[in-house]
């Protein structure tokens, strides 16, 4: 199968969320941080308004903590995708990916890729792209847009068949 495509900033930011959610120890821990910021969101707000000592000095910190964790939950992926896009010369050219039972072979006008299944550690699939890992810190997006519903279905079934760890589709 071939697919051929050009990779935006939206595609790196699903990967990246993805990759964020890859395990069900990391599932969980964004679900709790993000229950436990609005837990705090209510606390601070609460404090500004009703509690003993309103002033700005000493309930800082504590805005700064919501400012700073709201940042990591929510404008991180579009930091990092950004961040991808304009730090590789790479990243936004147009790609043609060969998928086969050997694995995929990546192309672009300035490089070729191959990688073999047994390289690939782990998949997700998320919303609009499938995310291959590569390592357990790096991702690999590719959009479903450039892909048929039988091309999905078929790539699907390939990384089941062949990456040893899948993570479910979401």
């Amino acid at each position: 199968m071939e697919i051929s495509y050009q990779l935006t900033e939206d595609d790196y930011r699903q990967g990246y969320k993805g990759f964020r959610a890859r395990t069900t120890f990391s599932r969980w821990s964004i679900r709790i941080s993000r229950g436990l910021f609005v837990l705090l969101l209510a606390s601070a707000l609460l404090l500004s308004f009703r509690g003993p000592d309103k002033s700005f000095s000493n309930l800082f910190p504590l805005w700064g903590l919501l400012a700073f964790w709201a940042w990591i939950i929510w404008g991180c992926p579009y930091y990092v995708a950004r961040k991808m896009m304009k730090g590789s010369r790479n990243a936004s050219l147009v790609r043609v990916l060969n998928v086969s039972e050997s694995g995929l072979s990546d192309r672009t006008s300035n490089a070729e890729s191959k990688f073999t299944w047994d390289l690939i550690v782990g998949w997700v699939e998320v919303e609009r792209v499938f995310s291959l890992f590569l390592s357990p810190i790096s991702y690999y997006p590719i959009p479903k847009r450039a892909m048929t519903d039988n091309q999905q279905h078929e790539f699907r079934t390939l990384l089941q068949a062949k990456v040893s760890t899948t993570s479910k589709p979401k």
